[in-house]
């Protein structure tokens, strides 16, 4: 079964958003895919993080 994606509005100015677009066209890199990927890595790190600050000294 195939996943559903839904929309969301990200806000940048048009200056970051020629940059973004400028990066996306020389690396071939499909917007959305690339932010899905680099907010779910952030969030791994951040749960690792505080998987770290837990454990027992």
């Amino acid at each position: 079964m195939a996943e559903k994606y839904i929309e969301l509005e990200v806000k940048v100015t048009m200056e970051e958003m020629k940059k973004i677009g400028e990066y996306c066209r020389e690396q071939g890199v499909n917007f959305s895919d690339w932010m899905r990927r680099l907010a779910l890595r952030e969030i791994e790190h951040k749960e690792q993080e505080k998987k770290e600050a837990e454990k027992p000294a």
